[in-house]
């Protein structure tokens, strides 16, 4: 992702210098020059980055970063920096030509001038950015990404274990479990690295995992039973759930 805003920076005309692990210029060279620095880092090594870095940003300048947590990220950049700081969670990944139509996350923390400067930048070219306190943040991605990896991966192991062809999965698929066999499909484009943090990495992973787990283990008994009613219950429960989620749906395609 930090390859990917490079070259979107520099479509747009913005100067823009680059640290890493091959490069002569150094994380300090970057907090020294840069007036706004943008930390594209694995979670793993994000703290100790920060504690170097973050004292040397100047106050007037400006530290983000894309990590896809954010309470403990926005935390370790408020604690070791006097800059302005905005937690950044680019929700889409490096394979996207451009930022139009792509939701991003920001989780405003210090300063708002160079916020204001992000934040208008994202939506000139095309973003749709909301904000969030990053206990928000964490809290939904829990059931965004937690969540539905979990049952993702699920869903690619169940079918290994079965060994059901997947030609006839497919030649039967209906256009909803279409589109779920794609995303365990792409699995095999992302960093099993990240997705771990991800899931071990965010305090409200467990609350969300064992909800779901606890539903799902009343169906499994209501269907083992053959207990018509009940499931006609839970599906109608659920139903009721359709008009408010269709309604924040319309809303979205309205700001795409």
């Amino acid at each position: 992702m930090g390859r990917w805003f490079h070259r979107q920076f520099q479509k747009t005309g913005l100067d823009v210098l680059i640290s890493d692990v091959d490069t002569e210029l150094t994380p300090k060279d970057i907090a020294r020059k840069c007036q706004v620095v943008i930390l594209a880092l694995p979670m793993e090594v994000f703290p100790r980055v920060v504690r170097e870095v973050g004292p040397m940003v100047p106050e007037e300048h400006f530290m983000t970063d894309l990590c896809s947590l954010k309470e403990k990220q926005v935390e370790v950049m408020m604690e070791n920096s006097t800059c302005q700081v905005c937690g950044t969670h680019p929700l889409f990944g490096p394979g996207e030509d451009s930022l139009k139509g792509r939701r991003v996350a920001l989780c405003p923390a210090r300063g708002a001038g160079w916020y204001g400067w992000w934040k208008d930048y994202l939506e000139r070219n095309g973003a749709l950015v909301a904000e969030f306190t990053p206990s928000e943040h964490d809290r939904t991605m829990a059931w965004v990404q937690a969540l539905n990896h979990f049952i993702l991966l699920c869903l690619g192991k169940s079918l290994e274990e079965d060994g059901i062809d997947f030609k006839h999965i497919l030649q039967l698929a209906t256009p909803s479990f279409e589109r779920q066999l794609n995303i365990v499909a792409r699995l095999c484009l992302q960093d099993p690295e990240l997705y771990a943090t991800i899931q071990l990495g965010n305090p409200y992973t467990p609350t969300a995992i064992e909800t779901f787990t606890r539903h799902a283990k009343k169906l499994r008994q209501i269907l083992r039973d053959k207990d018509r009613a009940g499931f006609i219950r839970i599906f109608k429960e659920v139903q009721e759930l359709g008009p408010s989620l269709l309604k924040h749906c319309e809303k979205d395609k309205t700001r795409r």
